[in-house]
């Protein structure tokens, strides 16, 4: 077997579907929809609506080849709302997901009764969630990781992911940022210092060949 071959057959192992889970960050209306924060404050938002649109298909491909599904969503309020915490991002000073608004809901996902939803408070979804004990139950040990923003949710669970060991993915079609740069910045970290990135049609195969053999 040739280094190319050896290559890929070491990813398709990467990525079987008995070691994976799928973990979708921060598909919320504040984020996505055009009357949402990022929407109101003149984010383009095409990227992201095309980004999301690719995640329900691939939801539905890791539902057929029985990786688990894990939804993770951001809430704020006065009770997580620290002094630090309210100096971030300058481009956005409004309100965002705050708790039980119309903000904080999905958008145009619907996670199924028995997948598991995780409220998080920061940005990686490691601070504070119960998101560690959730993914030691389930005892897989690679996570793909989709959703938005790639450069801040999305990246900042990726690289926590990474510094507890789990073998990351980022599923890079099925990812967005406010900005292409921003995006790609974050692919190129991903890529170079945490782990792999795939797009959904490659990881779809790599299931469908699993489960051909």
């Amino acid at each position: 077997m040739g280094l190319v071959e050896q290559e890929v057959s070491a990813e398709a192992s990467f990525v079987a579907p008995d070691r994976c889970v799928l973990v979708v960050v921060d598909v919320q209306n504040d984020y996505c929809h055009d009357e949402g924060t990022f929407g109101r404050a003149g984010v383009e938002l095409i990227a992201i609506q095309h980004a999301v649109d690719r995640i329900v298909r691939f939801v539905d491909v890791a539902r057929g080849a029985r990786v688990p599904v894990v939804w993770l969503r951001t809430e704020h309020d006065g009770w997580t709302n620290s002094p630090a915490w309210l100096t971030r991002d300058v481009r956005t000073r409004a309100e965002i997901c705050a708790a039980g608004s119309w903000g904080a809901e999905f958008f145009q996902v619907r996670p199924r009764p028995d997948e598991c939803v995780i409220t998080k408070h920061r940005y990686s979804a490691f601070v504070g969630s119960r998101l560690p004990v959730v993914l030691r139950t389930l005892g897989r040990p690679t996570l793909l990781v989709a959703g938005i923003t790639t450069n801040v949710c999305v990246e900042s669970t990726a690289r926590d992911a990474f510094m507890r060991d789990y073998q990351v993915v980022l599923v890079e079609d099925c990812a967005a940022a406010r900005t292409k740069s921003e995006h790609d910045g974050a692919v190129h970290n991903v890529r170079t210092y945490f782990g792999r990135v795939l797009d959904s049609a490659a990881v779809a195969a790599r299931w469908a060949a699993a489960s051909a053999a």
